[in-house]
């Protein structure tokens, strides 16, 4: 009763562990498609948000004209244009208070505010043109930054797949930037014709806008290249050189006109150009969500089709499952009927258990088991064949009482190969015709007959047992022979497990690299792969700790972090940096598995670690000035945008110098280029010196322009590290006889220093360390001059 508990109990377990996959299978596949759901959502979104900031943008353009400037018919009807527009907004405000139904997971209550701000700034008929504009691009700061943000809450900005992340990041980023910053362009220089002047201030503004646009044109070249498809590739480059052709024809006015100071165009003409280079951009937009979506659609069609058939399979395997759990049953039943009959006979089941558990290999077990077949039965001559699925051969175990057999057997091949096919035994009588004609191997003492037979593991061909007797003997009738073939076929089947396993874990050994520890991190084992990519042997790292490879430039904190994650029982992820024997670093991405017993206490740690070198040496040639090796202005803009943000979470006054190496060019003209080259890399070595702490970072930004960020407690400290660096540099004496400041080589900066409660923008806080920078070299240069920045 208690043994057909235990196997109800079995069976129960195997239907719910085969529903619980089966859910866990469907609900991986919902959550997949309710996931690409929501990046399609995503990109109807931001197309309507998108549309709806080029109104605004047109609204801020139209900002900057009056009546006096154009002329009252021309002003009626841009007011007539501009009423139309806000209409327009009014309806679109109505749809996106709306979107709160529509998109219930994309939409927040910050939309709300935002709209309000609209509805105020529409009522508003009279302002000044300069508030107008601020408060337009605030706006559409802010919708461009909640759209942004929108590729996170809609999952977009996690795509896997690079071709549709590429598209994302187009539509997302880089072409909102580029039409934002043409935006500007159109509103500031429109401003500065009908005004018919321009100051320094708002030159420099419209000048770095146009270095901007060609910047985000770049970075939209450079992605739409990453992309695969290639048609949408040839399509959005196609649409690209459109837009760079009429962006450069509007740039070509603005030089001609605000920047030269010959105003030779009205405002209302370059607003029309510029709003067709702005129309083209969009259209570009329009293409690149167009694809997206397509691609989206495409891979929700194929999660669908793959869900249905998953189930059509899981269907399969359930029915295989309750087919295996029938004949478990039924091999259950027969046992139990047997069972008297086997008790009968359990000396020799006992012997034959007890003999081949000494037994290790498959050779092994099997020679034992035809010994025992050879006592047992009267056997003079046997041989075991297993067979290989990999192949489809019969490959021979062990013999015995044998001159010679065959190594492989072919299914249908000889008396072997037959018995094999048909999965049913032979018996054969043996005169010296039928020797010949089923090939019967000549063995020491010649049998009368031969009786071969199949070895059936879970219905399925496992192998071949071949017995020769001297009298006649009807061995498959003993009652308890099918015992015995059951028992052998079972050690053999662990053997064959175990050996492949073996071949597995000496697999993993050679080429897997793994290391366990104790709780306190010393090491007890590694594998042979971490002994080759260390250089260390087993017994020169067994017994040392981690940190006996580790690189002395991987930060404290990320050592912290691992150990509070791993002792509290969690898994950490990440990349370190190590050192091998012979001093030469190498990168891994590690995963720490804390070990634990039935109570949850942790023994040690098991690690994985795979060799990411190449690709950490890829990814700092991506990031890295060949000529100084510090970081480059593509790593500038990506990292102190991140800095700024942690600064702010964090609570940290963030610093930002821009530096100049005074009268370079003349340095290059009277020394020559090579000469610079050595200039540049030496400076470079000297603000590495003097900046070398966990957050601090060096960029070379071009030329002879550097930048450093890093984190200081006040503006003081900040001033007074900037100056012993600008004196460090200029006591390197350094020979300048073409310098008019000092005979030795000098540098000017400009410091912002970045309070925590700053409320700027990035490019602006960069424009005011860069205005500083100006200072400082208007002022004399081989000085520092601080910004101010607004609260």
């Amino acid at each position: 009763m208690q043994k057909i508990y235990k196997f109800a109990v079995l069976i129960l377990f195997l239907i719910g562990g085969t529903l619980f996959l089966f859910n866990n299978f469907v609900a991986n596949y919902n959550e997949q498609i309710e996931k690409t759901k929501y990046k399609i959502d995503g990109v109807e979104f931001a197309q309507k948000i998108q549309k709806f900031i080029l109104k605004i943008q047109k609204l801020r353009g139209y900002s900057q004209f009056d009546e006096i400037s154009i002329g009252q018919s021309n002003y009626n009807n841009i007011k007539n244009s501009v009423e139309l527009i806000k209409a327009d907004v009014s309806k679109d405000i109505v749809i996106i208070k709306n979107f709160d139904t529509l998109y219930p997971t994309l939409y927040d209550n910050d939309y709300n505010h935002i709209i309000n701000e609209i509805e105020g700034l529409l009522q508003k008929n009279q302002e000044d043109k300069t508030l107008l504009y601020q408060k337009y691009t605030y706006i559409i700061e802010q919708l461009k930054e909640k759209m942004y943000y929108l590729g996170f809450k809609s999952k977009l900005l996690l795509e896997s797949d690079s071709d549709k992340y590429f598209l994302i990041e187009i539509m997302l980023k880089h072409l909102p930037n580029l039409i934002e910053t043409t935006g500007k362009i159109r509103a500031k220089t429109t401003k500065a014709i009908l005004d018919n002047s321009t100051d320094a201030e708002l030159r420099y503004s419209i000048q770095s806008n146009c270095l901007l646009c060609e910047e985000h044109a770049k970075q939209i070249y450079k992605t739409i290249n990453e992309i695969k498809n290639d048609i949408e590739k040839t399509r959005l480059l196609s649409l690209l050189e459109n837009v760079n052709d009429e962006t450069k024809k509007m740039q070509e006015y603005v030089k001609k006109t605000v920047i030269s100071d010959k105003i030779d165009i009205n405002a209302l003409e370059f607003f029309v150009i510029s709003t067709n280079v702005i129309d083209r951009m969009f259209v570009l937009y329009s293409t690149n969500a167009e694809f997206l979506n397509q691609e989206l659609n495409k891979k929700l069609d194929t999660l669908k089709q793959d869900k249905l058939y998953g189930i059509f399979i899981g269907a399969i395997v359930v029915l295989f499952i309750f087919i295996t759990i029938f004949s478990m049953v039924r091999s259950y039943i027969l046992y139990a009927s047997s069972e008297k009959k086997i008790k009968n006979n359990l000396t020799s089941i006992i012997k034959l258990k007890n003999d081949l558990e000494k037994c290790k290999t498959i050779e092994e077990i099997s020679s034992s088991s035809l010994f025992f077949f050879a006592n047992k039965f009267n056997v003079v001559q046997g041989a075991i064949y297993l067979f290989n699925e990999e192949n489809n051969k019969l490959y021979i175990a062990s013999s015995y009482a044998t001159k010679e057999m065959k190594p492989i057997v072919e299914l249908g091949e000889g008396l072997i190969g037959e018995v094999a096919v048909q999965k049913k035994h032979i018996y054969t009588e043996v005169n010296s015709d039928k020797k010949n004609n089923f090939k019967i191997e000549s063995i020491t003492v010649q049998p009368s007959n031969i009786c071969t037979i199949p070895l059936i593991s879970y219905d399925k061909i496992f192998g071949v047992l071949q017995l020769g007797f001297i009298q006649k003997n009807e061995i498959i009738q003993n009652e308890d022979f099918q015992y015995f073939i059951d028992m052998i076929i079972g050690f053999l089947r662990d053997a064959k497990y175990l050996d492949t396993n073996k071949k597995y874990i000496e697999l993993i050994d050679k080429y897997v690299i793994t290391a366990k520890t104790n709780k306190k991190g010393i090491i007890t084992d590694v594998s042979d792969a971490f002994t080759k990519i260390s250089g260390y042997s087993k017994k020169e790292i067994i017994g040392k700790s981690h940190s006996f490879v580790s690189h002395p430039d991987t930060p404290k904190e990320l050592y912290k972090n691992m150990w509070e994650t791993i002792t509290s029982g969690k898994i950490f992820k990440g990349e370190i940096k190590n050192l091998n024997k012979s001093s030469k670093e190498y990168w891994v991405d590690i995963t720490i598995t804390p070990q634990v017993d039935r109570y949850d206490n942790i023994l040690g740690f098991s690690a994985i670690l795979q060799d990411i070198t190449d690709k950490k040496k890829i990814e700092e040639y991506s990031i890295t000035d060949a000529l100084t090796g510090l970081y480059n202005r593509r790593f500038f803009d990506l990292n102190f945008a991140k800095e700024h943000k942690i600064s702010k979470r964090e609570n940290k006054n963030l610093v930002l110098l821009i530096i100049d190496i005074d009268y370079f060019k003349q340095y290059n003209d009277f020394y020559g280029h090579q000469k610079g080259d050595e200039v540049l890399k030496t400076i470079s070595r000297e603000m590495k010196l003097f900046f070398k702490r966990a957050n601090d970072y060096v960029y070379r930004l071009g030329g002879e322009e550097f930048a450093i960020s890093f984190y200081s407690n006040n503006q003081k400290n900040a001033f007074e590290r900037a100056v012993s660096m600008k004196k460090s540099i200029e006591e390197l004496k350094i020979e300048h006889s073409a310098s008019s400041v000092s005979k030795y080589v000098s540098i000017s900066i400009g410091l912002s220093f970045i309070p925590r409660e700053c409320s700027m923008e990035i490019d602006e806080i960069y424009k005011m360390t860069d205005q500083a920078l100006y200072r400082a070299k208007n002022a004399g240069r081989n000085r520092v001059e601080i910004a101010t920045l607004n609260p």
